[in-house]
C-alpha cells in the first residue's frame, strides 16, 4: 500500500479564493473579477497523464488514479477557477462518459483503445421494442451494474491515493466517489435508442411512438437518479445538472410540443440547484429553459448563441457559463481567444452570474497559451463586475 500523497502545487488559500469567487458569481454578486472554468475533459486530460483510454475504461483503480493525476495537471498547468478535487470527474467517478444510459437499456458501447467509449446502432422502432424496453431493469443494466462495481472497488482502494493541495489536509476522492447521476437528456437517450436519423423521422411521422419512447425513458431516468443520490447518501436538496444537445435541431414548436414535458418531469423533480448544458446555436429555445423549465444555470453554451439574445432573455436571472468558441482557442492566437473573451465579458458580465467557459469542450492539442488566455482576458477585462 503507498502511503505517498499526490501533491496539487497550488495553495489551499488559492483554492478557497476560487471557490469563494464561483460561488458569488453564482449568487448574482459583485466579484474580483469574472471567473474561468476552460471545460477541458477526457480526451484532452486522460492522455496527459500517459494513459490509454482502453486502460482507464477496464480497470476501476486505473480509473481513479487517472482521474486524480489529471486533475492535479490540470490544476498546475491551466489558469482555472476549478476549486475542488471531488465529484464528477475532478475527483473519483464512474465515468463511462454518454455511454451509461443507452449502454444500460440495450445498446452496445464499443471501447476503443484510444479514444473515449461510443455508442453502437439503436434497437427501438416497433411497439414490441417499447414493451422490451418498459420492462428492463435500467438500475441493474450493463453499464449501471458496472458503475456500481467500480465504485465499490474504488472505495476500497482509497488510501491509497491521498491528495493534498499546498498548505491544506490530505484526503481521499476515492473515499466518495460520484456516479453518473447526470443525464444525457430524455431525447438525446432516445436518439441512441432509436438511432438519431431514425428519431427525427419519427418525430415528423411518429410524434406519438416518440412521446411514448420519452415518456418510458424519463421514467426510467428519475428511478435511477433517486437510486444513485441514495447510494451518496446525498440528503435533500439535491442538485441537478444534465444537458439534451440532440434537441437543438427541434424548433421551439415542437421541442415544447414533443420534448417539454419529459424536461419539466426530469428537471422538477430536483429542489436544488439545476444547471442545463445545450451545444449548438439555442438561440430560438432560451425562452423555453428559463421560463418553462427555470433553469438556475446555462452550463457551457455552444458558441454560436447570439449574446445579445442570451442576455435579454436569460441575463440577472440565469447563471451564464460560457461561449468562447473552442475551435478558436484550438486553431486561433492568444490575442484573438482574449478579444472573444473580452466580448463575453462586455457583454454578459453587467448582468452578473458570468463565468467565462469554451462553448464547450476545448480539442485535444489546444495550446495552453490559448487556453490560459481566456484567464487573461478576466484579469484584464473583467475586473469588479
Amino acid at each position: 500500500m503507498s502511503t505517498n500523497v499526490i501533491e496539487i502545487d497550488v495553495p489551499i488559500d488559492e483554492i478557497e479564493r476560487r471557490r469563494e469567487r464561483v460561488e458569488r458569481a453564482k449568487r448574482f454578486q459583485s466579484v474580483d473579477r469574472v471567473p474561468v472554468i476552460p471545460a477541458i475533459a477526457h480526451r484532452f486530460l486522460v492522455p496527459s497523464v500517459g494513459v490509454r483510454f482502453r486502460e482507464y475504461y477496464a480497470d476501476p483503480e486505473t480509473m481513479l488514479r487517472t482521474q486524480i493525476l489529471a486533475q492535479k495537471w490540470l490544476m498546475e498547468h491551466v489558469r482555472t477557477d476549478a476549486y475542488a478535487i471531488t465529484g464528477a470527474w475532478v475527483g473519483a467517478w464512474t465515468d463511462f462518459q454518454n455511454t451509461f444510459e443507452a449502454g444500460s437499456l440495450g445498446c452496445d458501447v464499443i471501447f476503443p483503445d484510444d479514444d473515449i467509449p461510443w455508442v453502437g446502432p439503436g434497437w427501438v422502432n416497433t411497439e414490441a421494442d417499447l414493451r422490451r424496453l418498459e420492462a428492463m431493469d435500467f438500475i441493474a443494466g450493463d453499464l449501471n451494474a458496472r458503475q456500481f462495481a467500480y465504485r465499490r472497488a474504488m472505495m476500497a482502494v482509497a488510501d491509497r491515493y491521498p491528495v493534498r493541495f499546498r498548505g491544506g489536509p490530505v484526503f481521499f476522492p476515492g473515499e466518495h466517489p460520484s456516479l453518473t447521476h447526470t443525464s444525457d437528456g430524455p431525447f438525446g437517450v432516445a436518439g441512441d435508442l432509436m438511432g438519431q436519423t431514425e428519431l427525427f423521422i419519427a418525430v415528423c411521422e411518429r410524434p406519438e411512438f416518440v412521446r411514448e419512447l420519452l415518456e418510458i425513458v424519463t421514467a426510467k431516468l428519475i428511478a435511477y437518479l433517486d437510486y444513485c443520490f441514495d447510494q451518496e447518501n446525498i440528503p435533500p436538496p439535491r442538485d441537478f445538472a444534465w444537458t439534451d444537445d440532440l434537441a437543438v435541431s427541434l424548433s421551439a414548436e415542437t421541442y415544447r410540443a414533443l420534448v417539454l414535458p419529459s424536461e419539466f418531469l426530469l428537471r422538477s423533480h430536483f429542489d436544488g440547484y439545476v444547471s442545463l448544458h445545450m451545444c449548438g446555436k439555442t438561440d430560438h429555445l432560451l425562452p423555453i429553459f428559463a421560463d418553462d423549465l427555470a433553469i438556475n444555470e446555462f452550463q457551457g453554451f455552444g458558441y454560436q448563441v447570439d449574446l445579445d439574445r442570451v442576455r435579454s432573455v436569460m441575463g440577472g436571472r440565469v447563471v451564464l457559463v460560457g461561449n468562447v468558441d473552442p475551435m478558436l482557442i484550438h486553431s486561433g492566437t492568444p490575442e484573438e481567444v482574449r478579444s472573444a473573451t473580452r466580448n463575453v465579458i462586455e457583454k454578459l458580465a453587467p448582468g452578473g452570474g458570468l463565468i467565462i467557459q469554451d462553448g464547450s469542450n476545448i480539442p485535444p492539442g489546444s495550446p495552453l497559451e490559448n487556453i490560459n488566455a481566456m484567464m487573461e482576458a478576466s484579469e484584464r477585462y473583467g475586473r469588479t463586475m
